[in-house]
């Protein structure tokens, strides 16, 4: 079994102490690599310092057998492996609190410190406004020879990628699932051209599910490859505000595009321009603070964006824009389609949901399904923002 880079080791200690653990910084500091600190075993570990009595405690459970097991999913299914100390691995990445101590890949590691790496970020529910800005950025920000890094979701992200990819330019999706779990299918064409001509990120293993957390916690990732973060259109609540948070923390630039003051989309990026983020109208906003950095990039102020067809209200693409060669901005999947991208499960609990707030006993009942499985189905149904939480922990559709 291929041991380069001490995969296997790293893999092993990633599971024992758990995704985003800042530990991982402790072990390159205090010992030689990963399998060093492996073989240092239980009197080292309790006397270096920087690792709890529970952490020493998975740590003793840890198992090789199950690494070479997720090694192997990965040659088979072609995933690269690139541990924090592989050569290819972003230093940008590995400056961060919490670094992850793996990185999965599907299609290959673009050179992101000889780049500028940008992240585009932003609702799910875009406006057309939202996806036309979005596009336009990704297009323009290739163009110039960055690349741009977003998190595969629908709505912004993927309209963001899109432009990148109409660019011939670089696109990364860092995913907050396993690469090869059936998630979000509706995307999955997108996920496939981006793999193409850059790279799909996960540091959870291949099959690892989604759940509520891994989203955020995917997010120091997207700010952490980057120089800056650029958000598109976020709600006050939006999640595209944690990656924003981070970035910060990271010391990342912020990047906001100034919305309607009367849209609820753009409360998020408003307050951000007026708290600490530069607002952005054109794209030269953004790479004027990189020329000195990053001699290559190139000047695109008068480049000429494609036309796309971004529908001014939720609706079906014309026939006509179905026959265009290349990507298409549009208020992104359907409901329908965004369904067919759902589990079994989930879209059995959505099937039974109504306006009327129910409890989760009641969906239990209604689905016929357990109480832990209806948890399971709320969370994902949660995830693509189609269910609402009323008082009383009830739910209805949105």
């Amino acid at each position: 079994m291929d041991l380069e880079f001490n995969e296997a080791y790293w893999i092993a200690i990633v599971d024992a102490l758990g995704f985003g653990n800042s530990r991982i910084n402790n072990i390159l500091e205090h010992y030689k690599d990963a399998k060093s600190f492996f073989d240092a075993g239980l009197d080292s570990w309790r006397l270096c310092g920087f690792l709890s009595a529970k952490n020493i405690e998975k740590l003793r459970a840890m198992s090789l057998n199950k690494a070479y097991k997720v090694i192997e999913k990965c040659e088979n299914l072609g995933y690269g492996i690139v541990t924090i100390e592989n050569p290819q691995y972003p230093d940008k990445l590995k400056n961060i609190g919490n670094p992850p101590g793996v990185l999965y890949v599907k299609g290959r590691l673009p050179s992101f410190d000889d780049s500028l790496c940008i992240s585009i970020v932003g609702t799910r529910s875009s406006s057309a406004y939202g996806n036309k800005i979005s596009f336009e950025m990704g297009y323009k920000l290739a163009k110039a020879g960055a690349i741009v890094i977003s998190g595969g979701a629908i709505g912004i992200d993927c309209l963001a990628q899109k432009g990148a990819l109409q660019a011939r330019g670089k696109a990364i999706a860092v995913l907050g699932c396993g690469i090869n779990f059936n998630y979000l299918m509706a995307n999955k064409n997108l996920r496939d051209a981006i793999a193409q001509s850059g790279a799909l990120i996960s540091e959870y293993p291949p099959d690892y599910r989604c759940f509520s957390w891994t989203f955020p916690m995917r997010n120091r990732v997207i700010s952490g490859m980057s120089d800056g973060v650029l958000v598109v259109e976020a709600g006050e609540k939006s999640g595209s505000l944690i990656t924003a948070k981070m970035a910060l923390e990271q010391g990342r630039d912020l990047f906001a595009v100034p919305g309607n003051i009367n849209s609820s989309v753009s409360d998020g990026t408003n307050k951000l321009i007026k708290i600490c983020a530069k607002p952005v109208m054109r794209v030269e906003d953004i790479l004027e603070e990189y020329y000195h950095l990053y001699p290559g990039l190139r000047r695109v102020s008068d480049v000429n964006v494609p036309a796309v067809h971004v529908a001014k209200e939720p609706s079906a693409p014309d026939e006509g824009d179905k026959n265009k060669p290349g990507f298409k901005a549009s208020n992104g999947p359907s409901s329908r389609e965004v369904l067919d991208g759902l589990s079994a499960r989930a879209n059995a609990v959505f099937e039974v949901l109504t306006d009327r707030p129910m409890t989760v006993d009641e969906l239990s009942e209604l689905a016929e399904m357990s109480v832990p499985e209806v948890l399971q189905a709320i969370t994902e149904l949660e995830l693509h923002e189609l269910i609402r939480l009323h008082a009383g922990k009830r739910y209805s559709k949105i």
